[in-house]
This record gives C-alpha cells, sequence and structure tokens, in this order.
C-alpha cells in the first residue's frame, strides 16, 4: 500500500477544486446553445445581459423586449478638451455621405430597443420590423435566438 502524506492529499484536493472552477467558469462565459434544424439557437436573455441589455418578458403577447442600458465611462476614460476636435478639423459638405451610399434597411446593424416574438420570424430594432431565419422559441424556460440574430442586431460587448 502506497503511504500518501497530508500535504500531497491537499495538493491533489485543491488541483481538483481549482480545475472544477475554472471548468465551470469558462462554460458560464458563452452563452448557452442548442442546435435544431441546422440552425445554432443562443439563450437570448444570457446574451443580452452580457452585451448590456435589460430583459423584459411580456407573458400575455409572448415577447421579449430588450434595451441597451450601456455602459457609462468612467472620469479616467473622458476626453479633456484638448482632445475634442475643433473646427478646422470639420469637413465641408462637398465630402458628407449621400444618400446612395447610406446603409438600407436590411443592412442595419444592433438595436437600442429590440423586441421578438416567441414563435414568430418577426423583430422589430428601433421601431423597424425585420424578418429573421429562424423564429425565436422557448427551450427549457429560457428564449432561444437563432445565433445570426445575436450577431446582427444585439450591440457587441465592449
Amino acid at each position: 500500500m502506497i503511504r500518501r502524506t497530508k500535504g500531497k492529499m491537499f495538493m491533489v484536493l485543491a488541483v481538483l477544486v481549482l480545475s472544477l472552477a475554472f471548468a465551470g467558469l469558462a462554460s458560464a462565459a458563452a452563452p448557452k446553445m442548442i442546435k435544431q434544424d441546422g440552425v445554432e439557437f443562443v439563450a437570448l436573455r444570457q446574451a443580452a445581459e452580457m452585451s448590456g441589455y435589460m430583459v423584459e418578458w411580456n407573458g400575455k403577447e409572448q415577447s421579449v423586449t430588450l434595451t441597451y442600458a450601456g455602459t457609462m465611462m468612467d472620469d479616467d476614460m473622458m476626453m479633456d478638451d484638448s482632445m475634442m476636435m475643433d473646427d478646422s478639423m470639420m469637413t465641408d459638405d462637398s465630402t458628407m455621405m449621400d444618400d446612395s451610399t447610406m446603409m438600407d434597411d436590411d443592412m442595419m446593424q444592433a438595436g437600442q430597443i429590440i423586441k421578438v416574438w416567441i414563435g414568430s420570424k418577426k423583430v422589430t430594432v428601433d421601431g423597424k420590423s425585420f424578418d429573421l431565419d429562424a423564429a425565436a422559441m422557448i427551450y427549457h424556460n429560457s428564449t432561444y435566438v437563432s445565433a445570426a440574430f445575436v450577431t446582427k442586431y444585439i450591440k457587441s460587448a465592449v
């Protein structure tokens, strides 16, 4: 029989506990995902809250409203007046972007207020209506949306 010292047992237990803790942290950092009919779905609340959105469920409408809360800059991140743009740096009207180079509605990205309905491919982003590639659904009491929806309409966490 092999004799083990208390120190060795403690080290083995410590390594085991730390490895389990780090595995749990790694899985908690990424939103839950499921795959159905070849489409990857992401847990909406988890993805939205990670990106700074407030999430509100409306059971009567079977809808989820996301409101971008953003993050406030602290005083260390604020620009001082010397970094501000002065009038000599402004462009004249001839270099302004004309309407033909503006993004159309289908190219719109990331919204301040997003509303999704369960079982529907319809979504509104800042009051404009768009169609999704897959309908939002409920799975184990959580709302799931396509990964493409998250990429296109939810602001990335900074």
